[in-house]
């Protein structure tokens, strides 16, 4: 079967839909599929063919547009048997949308901001051009139900494209990511010293750190001997005041970005990611993939796998009092360990060749169901 599939950065160092798609395009073809990846950018890699779409790099918007546009024409001349798209190109087979409904995401965007800093940010999301394109890139083919199958990547963003475009919780195939269980694994021997709580994002905002550090500091004052080890490529120096007002700036470790993040989860005790919204969090699989306790929000699909076996799900970001009492729970060494043990337990059900599996038997059913129209 030819696949194709689209994304503009076709690069797995990019972010979680990129490093999704690379995988998902290499297993595929694996699989013995012909894969042809339509990118305005892309990083070569055996097995799947590039096609390079000619797109305006600046504006935003022009980019989002022109990549949908030239996506369309470029279709005439490959013709997959199957499209694979996220929201991102007007014309498609199966729709997997990985960064959830657009109009969700800006308003828990606008909710990370807080009351101080809320109300310009709010009015320039509402109002902008590139939010309006992308809305109706996203809505395009949902609301003109031009698609075979729909996939959602967690429950909770079925339930919020389901009342979004009106289209019944039973039209969508359940796919969850799958995570590299051989790469991310627990230590052999639980860290030693005080309990570090590792916070991975790329949008330290949006993800929780400043609500974090606050809880942290609420932890300290309690007594707790706890650390903070923050990685990702966020800008650390808008959080200086903030530590140093939580009282605890010997006790924060920027480590940047990492080429071997696996590293860093397992010299971790706990995984934090009070997130304001994420579709399904890759960062809260890996975590439990590596053997941590988990502590997470409601507005993350992947809390679907965090009961309290696995870790605590509060209900926002910004309740303090409930991330502080969720870390001060997780500095037993008994409780983390036996958290740890079930995160781990529960992802070895959730790999990447399950995902891979999956995806292939929605595509091949949506291939069927074209020909039999």
């Amino acid at each position: 079967m030819k696949i194709g599939l689209a994304i503009y950065n076709f690069d797995p160092k990019k972010g979680g839909a990129e490093r999704y798609t690379f995988d998902l395009a290499r297993r595929l073809a694996g699989k013995g599929h012909e894969i042809c990846v339509f990118c305005g950018r892309g990083v070569e890699t055996e097995g799947v063919r590039l096609i390079r779409l000619r797109t305006n790099s600046f504006p935003r918007w022009r980019r989002n547009l022109s990549f949908a546009l030239t996506h369309r024409q470029a279709l005439d001349r490959i013709r997959p048997d199957i499209m694979l798209g996220y929201g991102n190109i007007l014309d498609l087979d199966v729709y997997q949308s990985h960064g959830g409904v657009q109009s969700v995401w800006m308003e828990r965007e606008i909710v990370s901001y807080g009351p101080g800093g809320a109300g310009m940010k709010a009015f320039l999301l509402r109002n902008s051009l590139n939010q309006a394109i992308q809305r109706w890139i996203e809505g395009y083919s949902v609301k003109k139900h031009r698609f075979t199958r729909i996939v959602a990547i967690s429950d909770m963003v079925r339930d919020h494209m389901s009342a979004h475009y009106g289209i019944d919780r039973n039209t969508f195939d359940v796919v969850y990511n799958g995570v590299d269980t051989d790469r991310f694994k627990p230590a052999p021997e639980r860290p030693a010293g005080p309990t570090t709580i590792l916070f991975c994002a790329g949008n330290f905002r949006l993800k929780g750190l400043s609500p974090l550090i606050a809880a942290m500091g609420r932890a300290v004052e309690k007594g707790k001997d706890v650390r903070l080890t923050v990685m990702g490529r966020g800008k650390k120096e808008r959080y200086r005041g903030l530590i140093d007002a939580a009282g605890i700036a010997d006790r924060v470790t920027f480590t940047g970005e990492r080429s071997a993040p696996e590293e860093v989860y397992r010299e971790a005790h706990v995984l934090a990611h009070p997130t304001y919204y994420d579709a399904c969090s890759l960062t809260t699989m890996e975590g439990m993939a590596s053997g941590l306790p988990i502590i997470t929000t409601r507005w993350n699909g992947a809390c679907a796998f965090v009961s309290p076996d696995e870790g605590f799900v509060i209900d926002e970001a910004d309740n303090i009092e409930a991330l502080s009492a969720a870390i001060c729970a997780l500095t037993d060494p008994v409780r983390q360990e036996v958290m740890g043990r079930n995160a781990r337990k529960k992802m070895e059900s959730f790999t990447m060749e399950r995902n891979a599996d999956e995806m292939e038997a929605v595509l091949l059913g949506a291939f069927e169901e074209k020909g039999r129209r």
